[in-house]
């Protein structure tokens, strides 16, 4: 069996990884954003009619014939046959998901039940719509898959199997050929609150012998961890210096473990959460209790949704798109004046830190906490961002507090569970520094590969 890492080498996310056998298929198909933000901004957009076309010249898609069926598809990347019989999708992150919209509609795409529900979520809530949607529209296969389900994709047998990460149904995938076992780890922590998740992942691939770990890298030159429950009583500290402010947290819409956080440090408080639009249409979406997330169920007194003021700013209901005016009519609600009324009776929980505009309305009083509970910004765009919110904060007047728990796995834990999994060879993916591998595992019988974009090598 054969890998070409086509994104992911020496970045973090993107990932791309094609193993081939008598078969080929893609582990990954996502956004290369450090290679899309070289070569395109908010302004500076690809051309809509030579989209694919435009990725492909820039570098931000590999150029591979038969992979895409966009319409913007270049002739000469056009062929009658796909060129993989399939790719698998390891979790619901755009940096290993995002561009599988652009590939043709016969490729098949397997990810897990949970984060198929989870992408199909977030999509719906997306202000822009675009190469990034994966959905059932475009007559693509989606097929589904839990733990313990095994699978064949281009002659290859595929076990899935959860690990612990920040956004729900992460799966390690451990890929079976002919000749013995490959394994990706997709993204995952050892600290987080279901280590014992990764753990049956480090168990499977232990007891099936695999030959090489495709493993993720991205905290391998970092030391040490926050766990949820040091995120918990750090923000109960904040809290307690602040019992007669607003407060305002910042959590991704897909974090609920962070989510739960908040919604304990609240009661803990005597606070109500008052959750953005975005987190409730998620929640709303994923309460069914069909699938194997937990999610936090919102409920008179536990949990609002904060009515943002759009539009107009007179919540009309020409303000506001279809699923929020559902939202409107069917949830318990608070607006911008009630928060106002009684700030310190409720924590603010924003689902992007661009939304420190909303408290321009509410104007808290001074020194009131601004926390963000997600990661550190890492591009040099991310940089500029954040550079606009600390003016916001500074204008405001408030006191930022970053307090956040990893999605990804610390040096020390990635290097333990290489050992734990005991392979031959290790090809860092996902990390800035797979250099640091090699160091780290000089006196070890372990071989590293150290992946160039593009290059081909023997994993099997």
């Amino acid at each position: 069996m054969r890998a070409t890492v086509y994104g992911g080498a020496g970045r973090i996310g993107g990932n791309k990884i094609l193993l081939e056998e008598e078969g080929r298929v893609f582990l990954d198909f996502g956004v290369d954003f450090n290679a899309r933000n070289a070569y395109f901004s908010m302004f500076l957009r690809p051309r809509s009619f030579a989209l694919v076309e435009d990725y492909v010249l820039t570098g931000v898609v590999p150029a591979i014939k038969g992979l895409y069926g966009d319409e913007t598809t270049p002739n000469h990347l056009r062929d009658e046959q796909p060129f993989v019989e399939a790719v698998v999708v390891s979790h619901g992150h755009i940096d290993h998901y995002g561009h599988v919209g652009l590939l043709r509609p016969d490729i098949p795409v397997y990810m897990g039940e949970g984060a198929k529900a989870l992408v199909q979520a977030r999509e719906e809530v997306r202000q822009a719509r675009g190469e990034v949607l994966v959905d059932d529209e475009a007559g693509r296969t989606i097929n589904t898959f839990r733990t313990g389900d095994v699978f064949e994709a281009a002659g290859m047998r595929i076990h899935p199997v959860h690990v612990d990460h920040s956004i729900p149904a992460a799966y390690g995938l451990i890929v079976e050929g002919r000749d013995g076992a490959v394994a990706y780890t997709g993204d995952l922590r050892m600290h987080g609150p279901r280590r014992d998740m990764t753990d049956e992942f480090i168990g499977k691939c232990r007891r099936m012998e695999v030959e090489t770990l495709i493993v993720e890298g991205t905290r391998i030159g970092e030391a040490a961890s926050m766990s949820e429950e040091d995120v918990r009583r750090e923000m109960n500290a904040v809290m307690k210096r602040s019992e007669d402010k607003l407060a305002a947290v910042v959590v991704g819409a897909m974090d609920f473990d962070r989510l739960n956080t908040v919604l304990k440090v609240a009661e803990e408080n005597d606070r109500i959460p008052a959750i953005s639009m975005h987190h409730a249409q998620i929640l709303k979406k994923l309460g069914s209790g069909k699938l194997r997330i937990e999610v936090p169920m919102i409920a008179e007194g536990r949990i609002v949704v904060y009515l943002e003021r759009r539009g107009t700013g007179t919540y009309s209901k020409s303000d506001y798109p279809r699923w929020m005016k559902a939202l409107a009519n069917a949830e318990p609600t608070v607006r911008e004046e009630d928060v106002k009324e009684q700030p310190s009776r409720y924590i603010l929980v924003l689902s992007k830190a661009e939304d420190i505009i909303d408290l321009a309305g509410l104007r808290p009083s001074p020194k009131s906490p601004f926390i963000l509970a997600t990661s550190e910004p890492h591009s040099e765009e991310q940089i500029i961002e954040m550079d606009k919110i600390k003016n916001w904060v500074e204008l405001l007047g408030l006191e930022m507090h970053h307090i956040h728990s990893s999605g990804h796995a610390s040096g020390p834990d990635i290097i333990d569970l290489i050992m734990r999994v005991g392979p031959r060879k290790v090809v860092p993916v996902h990390t800035e520094s797979p250099e640091m591998f090699v160091e780290l595992l000089r006196r070890e019988q372990i071989e590293v590969v150290v992946p160039r974009t593009g290059q081909s090598f023997d994993v099997v």
